[in-house]
């Protein structure tokens, strides 16, 4: 009788150890799942920093020897093609022409769409030279122009030709994508500029971050007024 009385008492004491144990995990599980999906999701991002800064760099090599084009906006131009090419890993195979024609048009029909909602996938920002460089070192071309090899002392900043580049990046990984864009949002909420249209396109279920990055090079080429900044 004392041995069923003691096996009763084992066998609820390890029913009570299970349902604790499965307390624990219904918590724990969750919060290791989603940690595993952040993770992921962050070294995606991480990979498209470098990516962008690759694109910086090559936007910065067409805009030295292109007298400075950013074409219209940002969003065409020599150096947004430029660094739209150096983009194209992120958007399909380009280990063949055939490939890379299809992550072309990949990119080409994702930047169509963006752009509709005023969300433009590549952006290129002229930081340097500046308008004001050409009223003070162009007047012999008219104001419009900078000898890329004036060999004044003030006239070696000006012909530094420093960008930045913005590229939209799309999170896909479940929960993750709309809780890191989340928090995007709310770091920034007295911002402006895109930030409304972004979290538009969170409410349709399209999650996206900008992603920058910056670059600086002497021209090789006379810089252009219309191109510089303001």
């Amino acid at each position: 009788m004392g041995g069923a009385r003691r096996l009763w008492r084992n066998r609820a004491a390890m029913g009570g150890e299970g349902g604790q144990a499965m307390v624990e995990a219904a918590f724990v599980l969750p919060l290791t799942v989603a940690l595993i999906l952040c993770t992921i999701q962050i070294t995606q991002l991480q990979q498209a920093r470098v990516l962008v800064e690759y694109a910086a760099f090559n936007a910065a090599r067409a805009g030295i020897v292109q007298n400075g084009n950013r074409g219209r906006d940002g969003t065409a131009g020599p150096m947004h093609d430029a660094a739209a090419l150096s983009l194209l890993p992120a958007y399909g195979r380009t280990d063949g022409i055939g490939a890379l024609a299809q992550a072309w048009a990949a990119f080409r029909i994702r930047e169509t769409a963006l752009r509709a909602l005023g969300l433009p996938v590549v952006q290129v920002t002229v930081l340097n030279p500046r308008r004001a460089d050409f009223q003070r070192l162009g007047q012999h071309l008219a104001g419009q122009e900078i000898d890329f090899d004036d060999v004044r002392p003030q006239a070696v900043d000006a012909n530094l030709l420093s960008i930045q580049v913005r590229h939209l990046v799309e999170l896909r990984v479940p929960l993750a994508n709309k809780l890191i864009h989340s928090l995007w949002l709310a770091s920034r909420a007295r911002a402006r500029g895109d930030v409304a249209a972004l979290a538009v396109a969170g409410k349709r279920g399209r999650y996206f971050v900008p992603v920058e990055a910056f670059q600086t090079m002497r021209m090789q080429s006379n810089p252009f007024l219309e191109w510089a900044a303001p």
